[in-house]
């Protein structure tokens, strides 16, 4: 007998939906409150955390694609939260990075995201977060290894 497939016990259908339930709970912090789309989050978010970026490097950790973050970026930009710099490495590309006003920004969003991250994860004991996020990154490392060629 074929096994059959049942959505709520299907990994990838389970965490994909608390993923978008996850991003839109938290959504509401940062376009309510901020007037920030979620798209600008994440690279605001991808910037605090990792520093100056090209826009590829952004689009591949926050996996969006070429016209999303280059929309976000421009929408950035205009209200002064990113600054554009060249890249000595490669002079057809440049630079992204939080501006004053971007990082101010950043703080407190970031801040209130933390907030409501504890708050969602209160259920869990200290033990348990630390065996979710372990068995994340087991995923991840997972996924990584399907995808390399045999």
């Amino acid at each position: 007998m074929t096994k059959r497939l049942k959505l709520a016990q299907f990994l990838p259908y389970r965490c994909n939906n608390l993923a978008e339930q996850i991003s839109f709970s938290l959504s509401r912090i940062y376009v309510e409150r901020f007037g920030v789309t979620i798209a600008q989050w994440r690279i605001l978010a991808t910037l605090g955390d990792g520093g100056e970026m090209q826009a590829n490097q952004i689009g591949r950790a926050t996996n969006m694609d070429k016209v999303r973050v280059s929309r976000a970026v421009a929408s950035l930009r205009s209200r002064d939260l990113l600054e554009r710099k060249p890249c000595e490495t490669d002079s057809r590309a440049a630079l992204l990075c939080l501006s004053a006003v971007g990082r101010r920004l950043y703080g407190r969003i970031a801040a209130e995201a933390l907030q409501w991250e504890e708050q969602l994860l209160q259920p869990l004991t200290a033990t348990e977060r630390q065996s979710l996020f372990g068995m994340i990154e087991k995923l991840e490392t997972r996924l990584v290894e399907m995808e390399e060629p045999a």
